[in-house]
């Protein structure tokens, strides 16, 4: 699981690195930090598996960074917000901006390590290989936004491409975690993470696209993902 921290304090950098490697040495988890002490140098990396800003920044702030970082990746982001001010959720809230979790600075132990348990679930286990001609390709489940078929093949969206491959959708469903894809029409597989809203016939992503809808188990098989993420 690959992580990036960003703070203008190095202190705050420090000592959240040093509390993510005692959390990835007890559990024997494979976990990389990587410290930024400004938003347009890590904007300019390529993509993390989560993202802890500081929200009071004095270049680029927290939201502005979270902006640019959805932009680039189509929303598929998780993100998580360091703060010492409580009315900086109330902000995030009443703009509209989408927050995956909050730490409050000084930073607690128990409280950062339950929430990187929440999103371990998301990330460096759920992966896969998938063969492309006479290789095979490590894949990342939680980079995959949907699936699509397309006649013999299918079409991988992922958060910042289209690729094909040459599988059945049926195949691929096989492959994909359990609980965090389902079918929501017969051409489509959709990572729930990604849900943005939905109603009896669409289905809008985090990046703005809108998928139909057509299966009556969609708002149960969300809300179980909901409760498995967040238990």
């Amino acid at each position: 699981m690959r992580i990036a921290l960003c703070d203008d304090e190095q202190n705050v950098l420090d000592e959240l690195s040093r509390l993510i490697g005692i959390y990835a040495f007890d559990r024997n988890y494979d976990m990389q930090c990587d410290c930024y002490t400004d938003g347009k140098t890590l904007i300019e990396q390529g993509k993390y598996d989560l993202y802890i800003l500081d929200f009071f920044m004095e270049t680029m702030d927290g939201i502005e960074v979270a902006k640019a970082l959805k932009e680039k990746f189509m929303g598929a982001v998780t993100i998580c917000y360091l703060t010492n001010y409580d009315a900086a959720a109330a902000q995030i809230i009443n703009q509209g901006i989408h927050a995956d979790g909050f730490l409050k600075k000084p930073v607690d132990r128990t409280q950062l390590e339950e929430m990187l348990d929440r999103f371990y679930r998301l990330s460096f286990y759920n992966r896969f290989e998938l063969r492309r001609g006479k290789r095979f390709q490590t894949v990342f489940a939680q980079d995959i936004l949907y699936v699509e078929a397309n006649d013999k093949q299918i079409l991988i969206h992922f958060c910042d491409r289209t690729e094909p491959y040459n599988y059945l959708l049926r195949d691929i469903e096989q492959i994909l975690p359990s609980g965090m894809f389902y079918r929501i029409q017969r051409s489509y597989l959709l990572n729930l993470q990604y849900v943005d809203s939905y109603d009896a016939k669409s289905v809008r992503l985090q990046n703005g696209e809108v998928l139909p809808l057509k299966d009556k188990g969609f708002q149960k098989a969300y809300r179980d993902f909901m409760f498995l993420l967040n238990r």
